[in-house]
């Protein structure tokens, strides 16, 4: 049986070759990576991401809406979409600006069950 890392990363690749998705990373909520098919993250990245993600369970709690499920940034050239992946991992993907965004999100959240899975109690 494959080891975590290439479960995660087939999984990945599988997010890619919709063509909406560019670029995806899974990390633990403290900016860990486990596994990215993203070609160039720095340490400032992950921590931004790290913060970002932070922030948002931080507002879905206080304000009374739940533990944090997802979000969606919408930018110039295209989206960021951070989406739940258990209790400690976060599945992120940049997704191009024409991409279908209920497609790609519907596909995350099928991803993410899979990677929660696959990580059990890590």
């Amino acid at each position: 049986m494959a080891d975590i890392s290439e479960q995660i990363n087939q999984i990945l690749s599988e997010i890619k070759s919709s063509g909406d998705v560019e670029a995806s990373i899974v990390l633990r909520r403290d900016g860990v990576v486990i596994a990215s098919d993203v070609s160039n993250v720095s340490s400032k990245n992950l921590s931004v991401i790290s913060s970002l993600i932070s922030v948002s369970e931080a507002t879905s709690i206080e304000l009374k809406r739940g533990i944090f499920q997802e979000i969606s940034i919408e930018s110039e050239n295209g989206r960021i979409v951070a989406v739940n992946a258990g209790k400690n991992a976060v599945l992120l993907s940049l997704v191009r600006k024409e991409g279908n965004l209920g497609f790609v999100i519907i596909s995350l959240e099928s991803a993410a069950k899979r990677i929660e899975k696959i990580l059990g109690g890590i």
